[in-house]
């Protein structure tokens, strides 16, 4: 019986994450989940820096979700050094999570460059600084 509803529950989600919306699927998605990658990276880093194991696993564990969106994102438009960008994003925040779940906040803190590298790598050359201070997706 355990088996057939396990089943029967693997089924049903598999068939919902079928049905499920892109999660970016605007300019302005795309813009408010870069405001909360900024907040959460901040957040993390305020984290790592107070040694607060949950608060970095809790801004990791977003920043991980938020970079699938964005790869996502980039996978639609076949944009694939933006698209590895994410990944590699992805990668180190989970890094970071087993880290934190590790009590090794020295690698948590090491992990930290390769996330803000895959950030302004995208940044340089995907996004164009408007007059007003303010960007858009190139």
């Amino acid at each position: 019986m355990k088996g057939w509803i396990a089943g029967a529950f693997i089924v049903a989600t598999v068939s919902l994450g079928a049905q499920a919306k892109m999660a970016i699927s605007s300019a302005d998605d795309y813009s408010k989940t870069m405001k909360d990658v900024q907040a959460q990276n901040m957040a993390l880093r305020k984290a790592v820096t107070s040694a607060s194991e949950a608060d970095v696993a809790a801004a990791a564990a977003k920043l991980e979700s938020d970079f699938k969106d964005v790869q996502a994102y980039w996978d639609a438009k076949k944009v694939d050094d933006a698209s590895t960008a994410a990944k590699n994003a992805v990668t180190a925040a989970q890094t970071i999570s087993k880290a934190a779940a590790a009590h090794d906040m020295a690698a948590a803190s090491a992990a930290l460059p390769t996330l803000a590298a895959q950030c302004t790598s995208c940044h340089m050359a995907h996004r164009d600084r408007n007059p007003d201070g303010t960007f858009t997706i190139k």
